[in-house]
This record gives C-alpha cells, structure tokens and sequence, in this order.
C-alpha cells in the first residue's frame, strides 16, 4: 500500500490496484460514472465497497439543508468501507467531480470470496482496516486540535469584546471630562488629544481583532479578500518585525467552496504565521495560483530553517502546527509537503484538485507587498 509518511493516508499504489482488481475479477465488476453523477447516495442502503481506479470524486455531507464538500477522493482510495463493514446506511454521498472508473465489490461475493479464497480476503481486510483506523486516527486529532483552537478563539473574542473594549471606552469617556478641567492648559490639551487618538486607534484594531476571531467572513469576502484582510492587519503580530511579506494570487473574486477557501486560509495563515514566528527571516513570499485544475499554493521563506529529519514524525516531535497543515489539506483531497534545509530557509508547498471555469483561466497575477 502507497504511503509517503506517517501523515499521508495509505491509499492503493497503481500496481497493487491492478494486482487486486485481477485477483478478484470473478467478484467484482467494474463500474463506470460520469461526471456529477452520484457514486452512493446519503441514506442509501447498500454494502458493496469501491475502489476508486481512475478519477475524482466529492464527498459531501448535509449541513443546514446545503450539501458540503468535505473531502476530494483520489485514485487508490477506498470509497464506503464503514457501510461495507456495518451494514449501516451511507451518511455522507459520494459525487463523481471527472470520469470515474471504480471496481465494486459486494458483502454477498466478499463472502464467498471469503470460502473460495481465504488469504485474499484476509490480506484485503487488512488493508481496509489500515485505511479505517487511518481515517478514524486523522478525525480524532483533527477534531481536538480544532475544537481546542474554537474554544479558544470564541473565548478570546469574548474577553476583548467585554471587557478589553469595555475598559477603552471608559477610559475614552474620563479622557473627555479631563478636558473641561484643563480647557486653559493648551500643552496637557493637546497631549489629551494624542491619547485619546492612541486610545480610539486601539480600539479600532481591537474591534478588527474581534471580528477576524469571533466570525468566518470567508464565505462573504472570498479566499483572496481574506487573505488580504489578514496580511493588511499582520503588523499587529510582534512578530512580524522588520520582515517584508509578499502576496502573489490570480484567484480574483472567484468564490471557493466553503470548506475548501476556510482551510487552504488556515493552512497559509498558519504557515505564515510559523515563518514569522520561528524562521528570523528576512522575507516571506505567499503564493496561491488557482489553473484549470487545480490550486498550487506555497508559502516560502529565507529563514533560519531545521532539520527535516522528524518531520514524518510529528505527533513525538510536537510539531502539531504542521500536523494540522497536512489534516486541513488531507481533508479536501489534497496535499501539503514541508521542505526546509538549515540556513536557507523553509517552503510549505501544497495542491488541492478543483476545477476552474474555462472563461476565468489564466488571469492576472496580482502582486502586493506588505
């Protein structure tokens, strides 16, 4: 079974994928859909297993009576082994994004496969349950560093809002009535005047603060408006220092899905954010450049950089920032691969497949500097 490292789901290599649909060829049966068609279909009962061959297909879920892309499935990947195993009904359809080829087996011939063939079976369980508790594993430390992070940002939202804001504007009200009691001393006056402008500048950055942590304006603005909003704010962040961050898009005002524009923001808001933080480096250049396919993003740095050693290692090493840059990628169907080299810096390069209208192809690269 393919696997790069420990953050990568095992999916089934070329080879092994035609070993497998050869050995059970009297089993199974090769199934063709196109395009937007629906693979399996929410609530449907059915026990038969997929495996992807060729294509790309969605996984949605129903939140709020609209459906939501949550993941990409790739060639090699396995598509309904909780419902094969349980018998359960589907909860989340499968919809063909391309052309789809699949190879699909049912509980009824897996079972006589299982009298027929016993060694097959057994090693092909196996691999469905490496894929299994992969998935399962992946969902557990992604769901605990996110709803951490949610904790986290709705109680620091509320905290500014009510007491930090709060505090300013009593302040901002006692500045004014010291003003009456100096009306004839001009230096305090205009000293006055420069904290109150100090205090009212600090409140402005605390409301944009709040705003940024207590709501998800990604689905309004758009990924690239974002983004910008977020770099345009950055020189709050002591961090950042003297380092100069440069943001190369093509995206435009083309609308994401809303899955897919919220992580890849976290994935580069996070990288950057690790850059200023940790790499001392003198520039940071963000790129993001969706094509017909696809959008290639990277985020890259002339920092100190480290040792790329442990990187599969992450969860011992402590590394769970990029440990959450690989879930948030897995997640919709893509991938992210950290490169770094000691003295030269470090790149976080990643890809997620999603097609972009033929009219809205090749558009201006927009290059800004912060």
């Amino acid at each position: 079974m393919e696997t790069i490292n420990s953050l990568d789901e095992p999916i089934f290599s070329q080879t092994e994928m035609e070993n497998l649909v050869s050995s059970l060829d009297d089993y199974g049966t090769e199934v063709i859909v196109q395009a937007d068609q629906t693979i399996v279909d929410y609530g449907e009962i059915s026990t038969s297993m997929d495996l992807l061959t060729s294509g790309e297909a969605l996984v949605e879920i129903n939140v709020n009576e609209q459906w939501i892309t949550v993941a990409w499935i790739k060639p090699g990947s396995i598509i309904g082994e909780i419902a094969f195993l349980d018998s359960n009904p589907r909860t989340a359809r499968v919809i063909a994004r391309t052309k789809c080829s699949l190879f699909r087996i049912s509980r009824d011939s897996f079972e006589k496969l299982s009298i027929d063939r016993p060694e097959i079976s057994q090693n092909f369980l196996k691999r469905i349950a490496q894929i299994l508790a992969y998935r399962l594993r992946r969902i557990e430390q992604f769901d605990a560093i996110e709803q951490g992070r949610e904790d986290m940002r709705k109680e620091l939202a509320a905290d500014l809002h009510d007491q930090t804001m709060s505090e300013l504007s009593a302040i901002l009200m006692n500045l004014g009535l010291m003003k009456y009691t100096l009306s004839s001393d001009s230096e305090l006056l205009n000293q006055v005047d420069e904290i109150v402008s100090m205090v009212k500048n600090a409140d402005q950055n605390l409301r944009q603060l709040v705003k940024e942590k207590g709501h998800d304006d990604l689905a309004l603005t758009g990924l690239d408006s974002a983004i910008v909003a977020f770099l345009q704010n950055v020189d709050l962040n002591p961090t950042k220092g003297d380092t100069e961050i440069i943001f190369k898009s093509n995206l435009g005002k083309d609308q994401l899905p809303g899955p897919v524009s919220k992580d890849i923001f976290h994935i580069i808001r996070q990288a950057l954010l690790n850059s200023l933080k940790h790499a001392n480096a003198k520039k940071v250049v963000v790129s993001i450049i969706w094509n017909e396919n696809r959008i290639n993003f990277e985020i890259q740095d002339d920092g100190i950089g480290f040792e790329e050693d442990n990187i599969s290692n992450v969860p011992q090493a402590g590394h769970f920032g990029l440990l959450n840059l690989k879930l948030r990628a897995e997640r919709i169907g893509g991938n992210v691969e950290v490169n770094s080299q000691l003295g030269v810096g470090t790149s976080v390069i990643g890809s997620i497949p999603i097609s972009r209208n033929s009219d809205k192809l090749n558009p201006e690269i927009i290059e800004r500097k912060y």
